[in-house]
Protein backbone atom coordinates (compact mmCIF):
# COMPACT_ATOMS: atom_id res chain seq x y z
CA UNK A 1 0.00 0.00 0.00
CA UNK A 2 1.01 3.61 -0.68
CA UNK A 3 1.73 5.70 2.20
CA UNK A 4 1.87 9.14 1.01
CA UNK A 5 2.74 10.49 4.82
CA UNK A 6 6.19 9.12 4.44
CA UNK A 7 6.72 10.14 0.81
CA UNK A 8 6.06 13.36 1.93
CA UNK A 9 9.37 13.37 4.50
CA UNK A 10 11.27 13.10 1.16
CA UNK A 11 9.58 15.12 -0.87
CA UNK A 12 10.62 18.12 -1.50
CA UNK A 13 8.88 20.03 -3.84
CA UNK A 14 6.11 22.23 -3.45
CA UNK A 15 4.01 20.72 -6.05
CA UNK A 16 1.93 17.34 -5.58
CA UNK A 17 4.00 14.59 -7.15
CA UNK A 18 2.70 13.12 -10.61
CA UNK A 19 1.59 9.40 -10.92
CA UNK A 20 4.38 6.95 -11.00
CA UNK A 21 7.11 10.10 -9.79
CA UNK A 22 9.76 9.01 -7.42
CA UNK A 23 10.65 10.79 -4.42
CA UNK A 24 13.51 12.13 -6.66
CA UNK A 25 11.57 15.17 -8.80
CA UNK A 26 11.37 14.17 -12.83
CA UNK A 27 12.47 10.26 -12.44
CA UNK A 28 9.46 7.68 -12.93
CA UNK A 29 9.07 4.53 -12.35
CA UNK A 30 6.88 1.61 -14.22
CA UNK A 31 6.66 -1.96 -13.80
CA UNK A 32 8.14 -4.10 -11.62
CA UNK A 33 10.49 -1.59 -10.08
CA UNK A 34 7.31 0.15 -8.18
CA UNK A 35 6.87 -1.43 -5.17
CA UNK A 36 3.36 -3.51 -4.88
CA UNK A 37 3.81 -4.14 -8.71
CA UNK A 38 1.91 -6.67 -10.44
CA UNK A 39 4.77 -8.64 -12.14
CA UNK A 40 2.94 -9.09 -15.82
CA UNK A 41 4.08 -7.64 -18.92
CA UNK A 42 0.93 -6.41 -19.88
CA UNK A 43 0.74 -4.29 -16.67
CA UNK A 44 4.54 -2.54 -17.31
CA UNK A 45 3.50 -1.44 -20.73
CA UNK A 46 0.91 0.38 -19.61
CA UNK A 47 2.40 1.96 -16.52
CA UNK A 48 5.20 2.72 -19.13
CA UNK A 49 2.74 4.35 -21.32
CA UNK A 50 0.96 6.33 -18.34
CA UNK A 51 4.77 7.77 -17.73
CA UNK A 52 5.01 9.23 -20.81
CA UNK A 53 2.45 11.10 -20.50
CA UNK A 54 4.01 12.56 -16.65
CA UNK A 55 7.22 12.52 -18.49
CA UNK A 56 6.38 14.97 -20.82
CA UNK A 57 4.15 17.13 -17.89
CA UNK A 58 7.10 17.92 -16.16
CA UNK A 59 9.46 18.48 -19.09
CA UNK A 60 6.68 21.19 -19.98
CA UNK A 61 6.84 23.28 -16.77
CA UNK A 62 10.55 22.90 -16.55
Amino acid sequence: MYKYDEFKKTWKNSREPYLLETNSEGIFAAGDVRAGAMNRVASAVGEGAMAIKFVHAYLAEN
